[in-house]
């Protein structure tokens, strides 16, 4: 199993979610993953701690899509 890090929220601090690469990106395939939603104004992850929404890019990695925040 590889590390894991806890990916911080931008606007509290808080943990966003746990990733296991240096980019930062979490693969949304399992069930423990976060939910990643979309609406008009792209995707993005609720944080769970202080409900702020954190706009998300996708990745492809390994043939699989992967999320990380936008810059």
């Amino acid at each position: 199993m590889l590390p894991t890090h806890d990916v911080p929220c931008p606007q509290c601090g808080k943990p966003l979610y746990s990733a296991t690469s240096l980019e930062d990106a979490v693969i949304v395939a399992t069930p423990e993953s976060p939910k990643v939603e979309n609406d008009g104004g792209g995707y993005y992850l609720r944080c769970p701690s202080c409900g702020g929404r954190v706009a998300m890019e996708r990745l492809e990695r390994g043939g699989r899509a992967a999320w990380r925040p936008r810059a």
